[in-house]
């Protein structure tokens, strides 16, 4: 009898894995993992978008804990280390939700390139102009540039440099993409289930064994085909999203195995992260690439089980919609919002960042979002403000 739990628990097993790692064959899939035509709601979606949203404000708050307390305090890194391994799902998914909602439909491109491109770069352009607005402000009094010239030659600068803000690079990535999104849409579209299986196992492969080579992300100062090469590393993602919608987990046990996972990618991405940076005598972040297999395993097993979780609460629902539907403006602003908590020492140094780092993402999350709502209320902010 033992033999034979042992058994059904492998075969359990099995097939929650062949689900968060893509499951080959329409025909041979259980019906707990089943092939959908299309996504019956919209709410995982903003489920999904929300958890990123937070996810991506939880790195920028948790990096700073994992790099200055890594040469003195190790209990604190061990804590900015988890929150940060936690989250590295948040910018894949992002990518994964613009593949499930664009990608396999016929576009338009005249209508398809107006409508995405002013939803995206109007904002943009608002936020890169308030940016460099708040980076001039900063800078001390002596080394501000004070003349027209001295000004546009500083802008410009910072633009080649470092993208005017770091966490732009993001932006820059998705707008390339969207140049090309009627095209891969229609692609994917032509090609059958397990062809596009094949295409992202091998993307995933090739993405993993070039991770480590110089990408810079954020400069604009030659470094083209360098970058065209990490776009391409993300690429992949976009048509993940797009596979992955077709798929259902519903199974108590296979979620739980589902889940599992996605707390063994955490302990991969801390453990190892530790384990490399004690081998290599300094603080080595590979395993928080976005494109490393525990963070690809992450990213899956999340998508899944939220893409059949139901949320019932009204008041949450609100809070869903809400994040969701601000979730771009939030991820322009926030980047300001904690400089400018930072200028007054609202820091992760004020306590134990077991404390300090949700609740400086609550803070950070509740005041980009009142920005964005204050915006919108202006004539016209609902086209800059994201």
């Amino acid at each position: 009898m033992a033999a034979c739990r042992v058994m059904i628990q492998l075969d359990q097993l099995k097939h929650v894995v062949i689900c968060c790692i893509f499951a080959a064959r329409k025909n041979h899939v259980h019906t707990t993992c089943q092939m959908q035509s299309k996504p019956q709601n919209i709410q995982w979606l903003d489920s999904l978008r929300v958890l990123a949203t937070i996810g991506v404000i939880i790195i920028h708050e948790s990096t700073p804990v994992v790099k200055m307390s890594y040469a003195g305090n190790m209990g604190n890194w061990w804590v900015g280390n988890i929150f940060d391994s936690a989250v590295r799902f948040a910018v894949p998914l992002f990518l994964m939700l613009s593949g499930a909602t664009m990608l396999g439909k016929e576009y338009d491109l005249k209508t398809f390139y107006k409508k995405r491109f002013v939803r995206v770069l109007l904002p943009f352009l608002f936020w890169m102009v308030a940016y460099w607005i708040y980076r001039w402000m900063v800078l001390p009094s002596s080394k501000q540039p004070d003349t027209f010239s001295s000004v546009v030659s500083w802008a410009v600068k910072l633009l080649g440099n470092e993208g005017i803000s770091k966490h732009f690079w993001y932006v820059y990535m998705i707008l390339f993409f969207y140049l090309l999104f009627p095209f891969i849409s229609r692609g994917v579209r032509s090609l059958k289930d397990k062809e596009v299986l094949w295409l992202i196992v091998g993307w995933a492969l090739l993405s993993f064994s070039s991770r480590k080579l110089p990408v810079n992300f954020y400069s604009w100062i030659d470094h083209y085909p360098a970058r065209l090469l990490g776009y391409l590393q993300y690429s992949g993602y976009l048509v993940l999203g797009y596979y992955l919608t077709k798929f259902s987990i519903t199974n108590k046990s296979q979620r739980v195995v589902a889940a599992a996972l996605f707390v063994v990618s955490v302990v991969i991405a801390s453990v190892s992260t530790w384990y490399f940076s004690r081998q290599s005598h300094h603080l080595d972040l590979d395993m928080y690439g976005n494109v490393t297999f525990n963070t690809m395993l992450q990213v899956i097993t999340l998508f899944l089980l939220v893409k059949d979780t139901t949320i019932k609460n009204s008041v949450l629902l609100w809070i869903q919609r809400l994040i969701s539907d601000y979730s771009y403006g939030v991820y322009l602003s926030h980047i300001m919002v904690i400089g400018i908590f930072f200028q007054y020492d609202i820091f992760w140094t004020m306590g134990h960042p077991a404390w300090t780092l949700p609740v400086l993402t609550l803070i950070t999350l509740m005041v980009s979002l009142l920005i964005i709502f204050v915006l919108r209320k202006l004539p016209y902010g609902k086209y800059i403000s994201g």
